[in-house]
Order: structure tokens, then C-alpha cells, then sequence
């Protein structure tokens, strides 16, 4: 198959009805889809990646600037998402008497942990869209979250943008290979995560009544 053709599966994959919108904005297609998503909405950034990184080896997108839009803008959007969950989330939280022991708990485990979660959380749809808002709304330090989503969006933007730039047709099979299984690996990756904050907090709590 053809580079062009693997644009177009590409392109067709989950995204069909934003091909004419990534051929009139381009890269503002882009930014605007890597950046919302950091903040809960989920736009097709990552698909849009891999087909700017694509269109990069044909010649027709530079692939320094598609990798430069792409983390400013991911990069931008956590940010704006930790602040949402930090300064918009944080009365409903104080408001939930019932649970703040809980709370704590789960601040103290993002606290500690959460650096990693963040870089996985890059990867997986859904927690992608949701991570930053919620280390905002835990409470986690500014400077960890910062590092966790300074790794994590280096990390992404390397993997499918640079990544789908050098492997060309290579990649489009890898992916079409790894798409059927993504459900899985999706639910699969939320109950380790859920499992691990989970045997912090019983962990916290058996050493506090200890």
C-alpha cells in the first residue's frame, strides 16, 4: 500500500468527518485537538498526530514544526486541566465531608505516585482526557505534575509523531495491528491503576492504625 493510501487510513480511522477540517486549518486542526484534550475534551489529537507526522514524510508538513505544535499545545491544554480541577474542583471535594479521609488518602498516593501515572495516562484514551483534572483536583504538587506531564507529553509526541514520521507505512501497520486490542489494554491499564492507588491507600491506612 502506497504512503498516500496509508494517509488516507489513517486519516478514515475514527476521523473521517475531520479530513476536510485538517486540509483547510492544518496544523491549528492540530493544536486546537492536542490541547483540548488535556482539559476533558475528547478530540482526535492523536490520530491527528500521526497523520501530520505522515504528511511530514511526504514533504508536505515540516516535521519540526508538527512535533513543536504538538507538545506546545498538549502541553498548554494540561496545564489548563490541572488548574480546572485544581481551583474549579477543589470546593465540590471540600464539600464531600463523608469521604475526606478517603480524599486525603488518594492525595497522598498522587502525591507520591503520580509523576507515573501521568506518563501512562498519556497513552491510554480516556485517562488522557482526564488525568490532568483530576492531579489538579487531588491536590497534587505543581512541580511533580509538572515533570509527570513534561515526561508523558515528550514521550507521546515522540512515539507518534516522530515515531510515525520515521516508520512511515511501517507504523500504520503497527497500529493497525495494536487498534482491535486498545479496548482492552484500556480497561486492562484502569484497573492497575485503580488496583495500585487502591493498595496505597490500604497500605497508608494499616500503617496509620499499625
Amino acid at each position: 500500500m502506497s504512503l498516500e493510501a496509508e494517509i488516507a487510513t489513517t486519516l478514515t480511522s475514527g476521523i473521517a468527518s475531520l479530513q476536510p477540517i485538517l486540509d483547510r486549518y492544518g496544523l491549528w486542526a492540530l493544536f486546537v485537538a492536542c490541547m483540548a484534550e488535556g482539559f476533558g475534551i475528547p478530540l482526535p489529537g492523536q490520530t491527528l498526530l500521526i497523520a501530520c507526522a505522515l504528511l511530514a514524510a511526504t514533504g508536505k508538513m515540516d516535521i519540526v514544526v508538527v512535533l513543536i505544535v504538538a507538545w506546545t499545545a498538549t502541553q498548554l491544554g494540561d496545564i489548563i486541566g490541572y488548574l480546572i480541577g485544581r481551583y474549579g474542583l477543589k470546593g465540590l471535594l471540600k464539600r464531600a465531608s463523608k469521604h475526606r479521609e478517603r480524599l486525603d488518602k488518594a492525595e497522598a498516593a498522587f502525591a507520591r505516585w503520580g509523576i507515573g501515572l501521568l506518563v501512562v495516562a498519556r497513552f491510554l484514551d480516556g485517562l488522557r482526557q482526564t488525568s490532568n483534572i483530576a492531579a489538579g483536583a487531588l491536590q497534587m504538587p505543581w512541580l511533580r505534575f509538572l515533570t509527570g506531564t513534561i515526561l508523558g507529553t515528550s514521550l507521546w509526541v515522540g512515539a507518534f509523531g516522530f515515531g510515525a514520521y520515521t516508520l512511515k507505512e511501517d507504523f500504520q501497520r503497527i497500529t493497525d495491528v495494536i487498534e482491535p486490542l486498545r479496548p482492552y489494554v484500556l480497561a486492562f491499564s484502569a484497573v492497575l491503576i485503580l488496583a495500585f492507588i487502591w493498595f496505597l491507600v490500604r497500605r497508608k491506612s494499616a500503617g496509620q492504625h499499625a
